[in-house]
């Protein structure tokens, strides 16, 4: 039988990967409420924010502090100044999967690509050899209904072999996302990466620990699972004994595994084995539930981590920082360190040299 780790979380808060030691000691930051994330897998970050309406530049009523991260608060500004968000910042060494939900993020980086996602796109983005990038979320919204926004984004590692490719990018339209509802129209499956129960998701990015072409047999899924009440889905097997399957429970009151183990609102769940057997999950209270499934093999690789930079060595990471000083990952093309586009621009992904990209027609959302 399977055996069930439970955690708290925390919405709006960074979950990361505690086996992975900072390589230089760094002063704790006490409104970071860290949940474990296991190989291949180094953090994942669930945001919440229910913004007020946006004046005529998109931005919020309130100033932030540079690092806003207010639990409890309906909403939050982060690193945002007027317009909440991460204005640029560097990484190395991994890649970045930003899953939306609800509500709209505006992309710039040193690479000169741009983009405008959200309302269920997801970003697919290998950082590799460096990249500075920038997440910003306007408030396009007037309305007294104010700006929702809700999304994840999560840290899958690079091996080795890859952790110096050049940085790369690639958008999933929402139009195009792979998703299921269950026979009885109670849970809507959203299949981010990998497949479930037959529901093959659109294939990642080249040099992806999730791209079977590049690298087989990795067993990389991320689900996103919405189970109204009375609903349930069965999650299959784990492909291999060396995956590992963490369940993030973030939205709802009543989840139930195997009709025996009850998870706490605001909880993770490590499987010990998830290649043992299925796994029944039923939402037996009366709100909505969502959650969050991360699943891989090991990559089994020593890690060295500090801040947005995630290597094999100590060494690696003082060249990063040395690297970064020198050439600032080919420098910041953008007259704004926090770039948001007009609020009349619809949907789109810019990569340098190539034409404008916009969703699919049919279908399209705003």
């Amino acid at each position: 039988m399977s055996k069930f780790t439970i955690r708290s979380i925390a919405a709006a808060r960074p979950m990361v990967n505690p086996t992975l030691t900072p390589t230089f000691s760094t002063p704790a930051n006490p409104s970071s409420h860290s949940q474990e994330t296991q190989d291949p897998f180094l953090f994942a970050v669930y945001h919440k924010d229910h913004y007020p309406a946006g004046d005529d530049q998109m931005q919020a009523p309130r100033r932030g502090n540079g690092s806003d991260w207010s639990e409890g608060a309906p909403y939050r500004m982060y690193h945002g100044d007027r317009v909440p968000g991460f204005p640029q910042h560097p990484h190395r060494g991994f890649e970045t999967i930003t899953c939306t939900i609800e509500g709209l993020i505006d992309h710039t980086d040193s690479t000169g690509c741009a983009g405008r996602y959200g309302n269920g796109d997801l970003q697919w983005m290998t950082a590799g050899k460096g990249v500075v990038h920038g997440e910003m979320l306007p408030l396009i919204k007037q309305t007294p209904d104010g700006n929702i926004i809700k999304w994840f984004q999560i840290w899958l590692n690079l091996p080795k072999k890859s952790k110096m490719v050049d940085p790369n990018q690639m958008m999933h339209w929402a139009e195009k996302i792979t998703k299921f509802t269950t026979p009885d129209s109670l849970t809507t499956a959203t299949v981010w990466a990998g497949s479930l129960n037959g529901h093959k998701a659109l294939p990642p990015i080249r040099d992806s620990w999730a791209n079977e072409e590049t690298n087989p047999g990795n067993d990389v899924n991320i689900w996103f699972l919405q189970i109204q009440p009375g609903g349930s889905i069965t999650l299959p097997k784990a492909a291999s004994s060396r995956s590992t399957r963490s369940l993030y429970f973030v939205e709802g009151t009543a989840l139930t595994l195997n009709g025996d183990t009850k998870v706490p609102d605001l909880s993770q769940v490590e499987f010990s084995d998830p290649s043992q057997e299925e796994v029944l999950l039923e939402n037996l209270g009366p709100k909505l539930v969502e959650v969050l499934v991360l699943q891989g093999r090991k990559m089994g690789e020593p890690v060295a981590k500090h801040g947005p930079f995630v290597m094999n060595t100590q060494q690696e990471i003082m060249q990063a920082f040395n690297d970064y000083r020198t050439t600032q990952f080919g420098g910041w093309p953008w007259p704004e360190d926090a770039m948001v586009f007009p609020r009349e621009k619809g949907r789109f992904l810019a990569l340098k040299g190539a034409a404008e990209e916009l969703p699919p027609k049919k279908g399209r959302l705003m």
